[in-house]
């Protein structure tokens, strides 16, 4: 299953083993980059940028999951949608792929293939970054849009905040940027 070690009680406290493997929905990506260029700081999304990014939380060392396919997928809407320019784009992707590359425990590079959209969700975008996220054998996916993530394999521990998805080998926790940003900060994954 995963590497987190949950706690039996009243509230449940996930100890983490080794490092935070952290996937961030692309909502998230694109909070940090929409509060960047408003001027706002320390927000949950931009937290958790910069904790994907820089390797390192208060829960220990960090590894970004993530896959090509939202790499690919990012970019569009920044162009797209948010109308950064292609090159901007670009430049914005850079760091967070040298970041999936690293490893801060001394492995290879961790940039998934998968991500493919074969995970039964309501949207297909949000399938497909659950899917890489139990290939890279993510600990956590953070997302805004929560109920997108809910499906027959989810048990809801905080309604509307936090998720635990089972798949027949792995664990994964999705839960909002806020509840997420809250472990990386305090260096405590409880829940309840």
């Amino acid at each position: 299953m995963s590497p987190l070690r949950w706690t039996s009680g009243p509230s449940r406290v996930a100890e983490v083993s080794g490092e935070l493997r952290l996937c961030l929905d692309l909502n998230v990506w694109c909070a940090a980059i929409i509060g960047h260029a408003a001027g706002r700081s320390g927000t949950a999304s931009q937290l958790l940028a910069d904790t994907a990014t820089g390797g390192q939380c208060a829960l220990g060392p960090t590894r970004l999951i993530v896959s090509w396919t939202m790499l690919t997928r990012l970019e569009t809407v920044l162009v797209r949608a948010l109308h950064v320019s292609p090159a901007s784009a670009r430049r914005y992707l850079a760091p967070i792929a040298s970041a999936a590359s690293a490893d801060p425990t001394g492995g290879g590079p961790y940039v998934l293939l998968g991500g493919s959209g074969l995970v039964p969700l309501h949207d297909d975008e949000d399938g497909r970054v659950l899917e890489a996220a139990v290939a890279g054998r993510a600990d956590v996916v953070a997302t805004g849009n929560m109920a997108d993530f809910v499906n027959y394999r989810s048990e809801i521990l905080v309604p509307g905040r936090v998720v635990l998805h089972r798949t027949a080998d792995h664990e994964v926790v999705i839960a909002h940027p806020s509840e997420v940003a809250r472990w990386v900060r305090t260096g405590e994954m409880k829940i309840g």
